[in-house]
């Protein structure tokens, strides 16, 4: 829209199980030479340069960290500490918008696809988030909600063919128009299978019963769908959150996600619920497993977090939870037994 020719703009998506901050990305980054980088929604993590030579970097990201938690020399716009949270996609209409007289009519839709994809459906277009009702006459909510399960498929899918939905969307007109697409459609029915197929695996709880765990194995992304399912099914008074364990989506490896249930949803101050500290709580006693978790354990954020970690640091992590060792109370001691009522009786 500014005038850059296309033929200077690259896309670089890592690779499954990869993200923005390995020395791999940084590699592919070089190959490309780039004078800008835009990072977008790849979860901020403090670490090195993404780029060794002279450039400018901008994170665009709403996914929680620490303090300076970002890649060194670069900038970054965030909204992770500051709710109601203004999605990445959000961040970036806000950013856009003041770029160029003609981008509502192009972008609003895009940016309705982008935060209903992460929030959900029951999103209001509320102060402080823009005032969608225009475009929601031209395009209707089911026409998004419909596309976003599309677009989302790819990426959850076996070959985890994200470039796939990005070129699908790069060319839209309209919502509309991803719901013809065959590519997006065909990664969608995967999905659903893979769904139906581990959706009924029973949960096993933590010893203090405020965790559920469901332990499946996929080549899909199928793990944060499913612990989102169970999260808004499961009911207790001192459950607290829903973990799906994906131990067949990469070699090796365990992808797990959480999610706050339903009944604990709505708690607040001290006791509301924060899946990053709480993880991080179970391994604090343990540094030498927390150091051997890895950079990716408990990342997202505080209400939908999750990890990538080695299966062996898992099973000990399972461990310290106590997974299916529920503390049960101990019954009494029967007192109405037969000696005691004959015994009465004489």
């Amino acid at each position: 829209m500014l005038g850059l020719s296309p033929g200077l703009i690259s896309t670089y998506f890592p690779p499954k199980g990869q993200n923005v901050h390995d020395e791999s990305t940084k590699d592919e980054i070089s190959k490309i030479s780039p004078a800008y980088i835009f990072v977008l929604d790849q979860g901020s993590r403090k670490s090195g340069s993404l780029y060794d030579s002279p450039h400018t970097c901008l994170i665009i990201d709403h996914h929680f960290t620490e303090e300076g938690g970002f890649p060194k020399g670069s900038e970054y716009v965030t909204a992770h500490d500051c709710p109601p949270v203004a999605t990445s996609s959000l961040l970036t209409f806000h950013i856009c918008m003041p770029l160029h007289t003609d981008l509502s009519e192009k972008i609003s839709w895009l940016t309705a696809l982008g935060t209903h994809g992460d929030l959900g459906n029951n999103l209001k277009w509320e102060p402080p988030f823009p005032d969608m009702s225009d475009m929601f006459k031209e395009h209707t909510k089911k026409s998004i909600y419909d596309a976003i399960a599309l677009v989302n498929a790819p990426r959850r899918s076996k070959r985890y063919n994200v470039e796939a939905a990005w070129d699908a969307v790069l060319f839209a007109q309209n919502p509309k128009t991803l719901l013809d697409n065959e590519e997006l459609a065909a990664a969608q029915l995967e999905i659903q299978n893979e769904r139906n197929k581990w959706s009924r695996t029973p949960p096993k709880f933590s010893q203090d019963a405020t965790i559920a765990v469901l332990t499946i194995s996929s080549a899909a992304q199928i793990h944060p769908l499913i612990a989102t399912q169970w999260a808004g099914m499961l009911t207790s008074s001192k459950l607290e959150i829903v973990m799906c364990a994906n131990d067949g989506y990469l070699p090796g490896k365990v992808n797990f996600s959480c999610r706050v249930v339903k009944d604990a949803r709505a708690r607040t101050g001290d006791d509301k619920v924060d899946i990053i500290q709480k993880l991080k709580g179970i391994v604090a006693n343990e540094p030498d497993l927390m150091a051997r978790l890895g950079e990716s354990f408990a990342r997202g954020h505080k209400e939908a977090s999750g990890g990538i970690v080695n299966k062996q640091e898992w099973d000990e992590f399972q461990k310290l939870m106590g997974v299916g060792e529920i503390q049960r109370k101990k019954k009494p001691a029967q007192k109405n037994t037969l000696d005691n009522y004959f015994l009465k009786a004489s």
